[in-house]
């Protein structure tokens, strides 16, 4: 990343240190054919105001506690009501244009906008993953990090501010995330990461899984103890159709051995009837001959009429007994 000119308004340091509230430099007239390039100045003047300008993240290096936004707030180096941060600068090839503007008139605001230069027009930056400058601060840091990569690395490897932080006392896993960038290995890095997402996916299938294995485990015996129900409960039918069976020949049975009941009580009925209507001729001979008897002792001589009564009575005694 090469600066070539730096518009600045409205910023602490500028005022403070030159009474002015707007500064334009033009760094490609002013540096020449120049490898080296120095600022000069007494303490207070803005130097590194306009060193900490130089670079088109929305920072100042030297004053900030992070390299990142959430470690800065311009607001505190600004004074009017509108201020501006332009930086034209070239990198790989192409010139680009950054364009902060903080407004503090009521409610705190800031614009951020990104263009390349394409054909002597300024349009908008857009990374390859689709992003877009469109005048907010996210999508400016983006389009910025896509460019220049991330900022610890440029505050790192490019861009050496004032009182920068020695790598002495970074992390190793600092240490090492510069590494990664600085030899471009974030793809490999974001295929790690990828790779432990996917690592911690099937971990979680897997536990899953084998909950529901074990539960089907419990399935099975369940499913064991069922069927050997069943085949209780199939043993139990096939005792009971037995049972059925020789209960309904008994049934039977008793059911042909209560027709012929029925049928001999219809005999011996009639067989009664025949009795009963003996008896009751055999009753009345008995009171003839009874009468014949009594009548024939009364009269030791009976006359012809008494002989053919007990003629009579013999007879009907005799068919009686027939």
């Amino acid at each position: 990343m090469i600066p070539e000119r730096l518009y600045l308004k409205g910023f602490a340091g500028i005022r403070a240190g030159l009474g002015r509230d707007e500064l334009s430099l033009d760094l490609v007239q002013l540096a020449g054919d120049a490898e080296l390039v120095a600022f000069a100045g007494t303490n207070g003047t803005g130097k590194t105001t306009v060193m900490d300008s130089l670079q088109p993240y929305r920072l100042l290096p030297s004053r900030a506690s992070s390299f990142g936004p959430a470690g800065f707030s311009y607001y505190e180096h600004l004074v009017l009501p509108e201020c501006v941060k332009d930086l034209t600068w070239r990198h790989a090839g192409k010139r680009y244009r950054s364009t902060l503007v903080f407004r503090l008139n009521g409610r705190r605001k800031t614009e951020a906008y990104l263009h390349v230069e394409e054909n002597g027009q300024w349009a908008p930056v857009k990374v390859p993953a689709g992003t877009v400058s469109d005048g907010r601060a996210e999508t400016y840091d983006v389009c910025v990090e896509a460019l220049l990569g991330k900022p610890e690395t440029f505050f790192t490897s490019v861009f050496a501010a004032q009182n920068r932080r020695p790598l002495a006392s970074y992390t190793p896993g600092e240490i090492k995330g510069l590494m990664v960038e600085l030899l471009g290995l974030e793809a490999i890095r974001q295929a790690g990461e990828k790779a432990s997402q996917v690592a911690r996916l099937l971990a979680n299938t897997l536990d899953e899984r084998r909950r529901v294995l074990g539960g089907l485990g419990d399935v099975d015996g369940g499913s064991r103890r069922l069927d050997e129900a069943l085949a209780r409960c199939g043993r139990a039918v096939t005792q009971h159709t037995r049972d059925k069976a020789a209960a309904q020949a008994q049934l039977d049975a008793a059911q042909a051995q209560v027709t012929r009941l029925a049928a001999e009580r219809e005999a011996a009925r009639g067989t009664e009837e025949r009795r009963a209507a003996l008896t009751t001729r055999r009753v009345a001979v008995r009171e003839a001959t009874a009468r014949a008897v009594a009548a024939h002792r009364c009269q030791c001589s009976a006359p012809p009429k008494y002989e053919q009564e007990l003629t009579k009575a013999i007879f009907m005694v005799r068919s009686g007994s027939d």
